[in-house]
């Protein structure tokens, strides 16, 4: 197992990184699984010069990321049923002998947490405010300008982001987004100041 794992290159650790975070929790989806790579990618530089992101229809993008996953189901390591990605057996072996750095593997689990129950729409949406660079092929911008307002209400409830970032991803001001939160009585926690 050790020689197998010696022998996978930083493209396809970082992927059985991610799908081994969490428990082998699985990746639910293709676009779950390209933007779950993506934001470690933005966090961890090395990753972003490995895997190459660009705008597509559906927001950041990577080939490789497509034919790293299908190595990995080759080699025994990754399973997909329908849209959903998981460690096998094997690869769940591999993935408890091995010890990624603790910060990695913390990044990893709390984005795989944050992505864990968002639509695609609210994953897209993030993605796009936070990345607008993204946004050029995008097929779906346009459809969801029209739905800002509640995605970020939906992404707050949820507990996901500040009420700082939803201002951000309604697009409206922060008196404009409080007082729709007020009109539609919705209760969010407001972080505490220092």
């Amino acid at each position: 197992m050790q020689e197998l794992y010696s022998a996978l290159n930083e493209e396809e650790r970082v992927i059985l990184f991610a799908l081994g975070a969490a428990n082998n929790s699985p990746i639910n989806t293709k676009t779950k699984l390209q933007k779950l790579i993506f934001l470690i990618s933005n966090v961890f530089p090395d990753y972003k010069e490995l895997i190459d992101f660009e705008p597509h229809h559906f927001g950041p993008y990577s080939e490789d990321i497509v034919v790293i996953v299908e190595d990995l189901i080759q080699l025994g390591l990754v399973e997909s049923k329908g849209n959903q990605f998981f460690l096998t057996e094997r690869g769940v072996d591999i993935f408890s002998q091995i010890r990624p750095a603790e910060r990695l593997m913390r990044v990893i689990e709390d984005f795989k947490e944050f992505l864990d129950d968002l639509t695609n729409d609210e994953i897209l949406t993030f993605v796009y405010v936070t990345y607008p660079e993204y946004i050029e092929e995008s097929k779906r911008w346009d459809q969801l300008q029209g739905k800002r307002v509640n995605i970020a209400i939906s992404l707050l409830k949820k507990q996901k982001i500040s009420f700082d970032k939803a201002v951000e991803i309604a697009g409206k001001s922060a008196k404009d987004f409080g007082a729709i939160l007020i009109q539609r009585k919705i209760k969010w926690r407001r972080e505490p100041t220092p």
